[in-house]
């Protein structure tokens, strides 16, 4: 059986990360404390003032779409949404996508942010990144509940 080529799979997520804040300006991922995967927090139920996601898609050129739907769904750890809906975002691609014969995709890069988002419990959550409805990759991380200093000498 011959293997399909890679560029018939569809969009794929080529980076996601967590971060305080992104932006997405020109193709680029503008970054402000990123790439962390545990939220210390002092109690439950918990307050985050913001949390956010950068996203670099790889689209392959023969995608035959000029648009997607690209989502983000937070989940506890047993699967559960945590939000009330996901952030959804149309991605309007290029019509005409003119490209070298060595050229087998293009990336898109999108930011996704959280405001004061509320963890009811310690535990492992998710963000889930769709496209089209269908799942293509997973941000994991932890929230937990921040140790107490140690108390001194009485």
């Amino acid at each position: 059986m011959i293997d399909p080529p890679p560029d018939s799979l569809g969009p794929t997520v080529d980076v996601a990360l967590l971060a305080d804040s992104v932006q997405a300006v020109r193709g680029k991922l503008f970054v402000l404390g990123g790439g962390w995967d545990t939220l210390w927090v002092s109690r439950f139920p918990a307050s985050h003032p913001s949390l956010a996601i950068g996203l670099r898609l790889r689209v392959p050129v023969s995608w035959k779409s000029e648009s997607m739907e690209l989502s983000v769904e937070l989940q506890d750890e047993d699967g559960r949404p945590v939000l009330p809906r996901a952030l959804n975002h149309a991605v309007r691609l290029p019509a005409d996508r003119p490209h070298p014969p060595s050229v087998t995709d293009f990336g898109v890069v999108r930011s996704f942010t959280f405001n004061n988002l509320r963890f009811e419990h310690e535990g492992a959550y998710s963000f889930v990144i769709s496209v089209d409805g269908e799942p293509v990759s997973r941000v994991r991380f932890t929230v937990r509940l921040r140790p107490a200093p140690p108390s001194g000498p009485a």
